[in-house]
């Protein structure tokens, strides 16, 4: 999951990963701000400090360490991805369904609110930088499969 695929799996109540998948924020790389929420998804996931970092730098995550982190839920291998997740829905669906739906109502109580002014955020900072050079230097660059020359500008 990169980029917006990471925001699309984050809004998401559990994650089952093979342990070859990559997970990044690389925004930045492309001299550009997040978006998707993950102002609000990815620190209440993994932290403010682990947040960060992600976010700064766009680095990729494998699964494991994806795990470690709270990126994701369980590891499968890939052939048994969809089995692992059906098994972790079958066991949420032992439970006694309005309990269960009272709990999510709970647990996500306000997110929707919260990710909706971060994304007016985001948006904001995404305008003034799709003009910037930075922004065409990293967009070129990762076209042309190269490391960008952000200059600032």
């Amino acid at each position: 999951a990169i980029g917006g695929g990471l925001g699309l799996a984050l809004s998401a109540d559990f994650r089952v990963a093979a342990p070859e998948a990559r997970f990044a924020a690389n925004f930045a790389r492309l001299g550009f701000h997040h978006g998707f929420g993950l102002t609000v998804t990815l620190p209440a996931l993994v932290g403010q400090q682990k947040a960060l970092n992600l976010l700064y730098t766009g680095r990729r995550v494998k699964g494991e360490e994806a795990r470690e982190i709270g990126l994701c839920d369980a590891l499968a291998p890939i052939e048994e991805l969809r089995d692992a997740a059906r098994e972790m829905a079958a066991e949420i669906a032992g439970s006694a369904p309005l309990a269960v739906r009272s709990i999510r109502r709970t647990m996500r109580r306000g997110l929707a609110e919260r990710v909706r002014i971060a994304t007016d955020h985001e948006l904001v900072e995404q305008d003034w930088l799709r003009e910037t050079n930075d922004f065409r230097e990293g967009v070129r660059a990762t076209a042309e499969r190269r490391t960008p020359d952000f200059t600032g500008t």
